[in-house]
């Protein structure tokens, strides 16, 4: 699958959708990498500030970084710290990296992405 980036690789691409940025356009995944976590891989919190926060989970995101140290601070997720997570092509702001605390957890790691930081093609 390529964006008007060029190729990525490991993106995959068997899935029905992508899902890019909304600000530039960049691939970050793709629909066959959604998670479900408790019944389902679209999340709905309020975070400490009062902001809803509605958001895909994913296994995988090769168009996103995480950045920052990680923090367990007000996570939506028990047992997983979280960082930021950001376009890799513009730097947007995503959503957010989760990652296990313990190697007991399954999944070890996933993404939480901002339905309205995304387009879906």
């Amino acid at each position: 699958m390529t964006s008007h980036f060029g190729i990525m690789e490991g993106v995959g691409g068997n899935g029905s959708k992508s899902f890019q940025c909304i600000s530039c356009g960049g691939l970050i995944t793709h629909s066959d990498r959604l998670l479900p976590l408790g019944g389902t891989s679209r999340h709905l919190f309020v975070n400490p500030a009062g902001i809803e926060c509605d958001f895909h989970t994913f296994y995988s995101c090769p168009g996103a970084v995480a950045l920052g140290e990680a923090t367990a601070l007000h996570s939506w997720f028990h047992g997983y710290n979280w960082r930021m997570a950001f376009c890799r092509h513009c730097g947007q702001h995503l959503g957010w990296r989760y990652e296990a605390l313990s190697a007991m957890e399954k999944p070890q790691d996933f993404w939480g992405i901002l339905a309205n930081n995304l387009t879906i093609d």
